[in-house]
């Protein structure tokens, strides 16, 4: 299975460092699981973080960048690495529009893939571990201010209540 990195991050094989770097924290906000609450963003995490391992890096960069060379002669009849155009841009967005039935050939770039994808897995994971950790823990400090002040509410209530009591009992 090949991934077309450059379209997981919406950006060009000539992007720049910093191209990569700006499409990467884009991507990640964007499919931040805040910003989704009701889809299950883990796989499109994973291949963000894919992309960027590979992306980040100008050795693996220059072997991805040859077998893409390859891809496209194969996929797309042209020796021409090709970009995101504009209207690929707009198109809409699917998780599966960048796997292809390809298979890598250079045994170097298959071991970067690998390596890539499995610390995209391990870092989704752990990101989503500490996710849901610290949705626990806010859940768990609203409810236990709500009950503070709950309990507040209810002690000034009978507090008041005695109160008025004792006046009138008084007069």
């Amino acid at each position: 299975m090949f991934k077309d990195y450059y379209k997981i991050l919406g950006i060009t094989c000539f992007a720049s460092p910093a191209e990569i770097k700006r499409a990467y924290r884009e991507m990640s906000m964007k499919w931040h699981p805040d910003r989704n609450p009701n889809v299950d963003v883990t796989s499109m995490m994973q291949d963000i973080n894919e992309a960027y391992a590979i992306l980040k890096n100008e050795e693996k960069k220059a072997r991805y960048n040859q077998e893409y060379a390859k891809f496209n002669r194969e996929f797309f009849g042209n020796d021409n690495i090709r970009g995101n155009t504009q209207e690929e841009k707009q198109r809409k967005e699917t998780q599966k529009d960048w796997d292809y039935d390809y298979e890598v050939k250079d045994d170097h770039l298959k071991e970067d893939i690998n390596n890539a994808r499995e610390y995209a897995k391990a870092l989704v994971e752990e990101f989503l571990k500490s996710f849901r950790e610290s949705s626990v823990a806010a859940v768990k400090g609203a409810a236990t201010n709500a009950a503070t002040y709950a309990f507040g509410w209810v002690v000034a209530g009978i507090i008041l209540s005695l109160l008025g009591i004792l006046i009138k009992s008084c007069n």
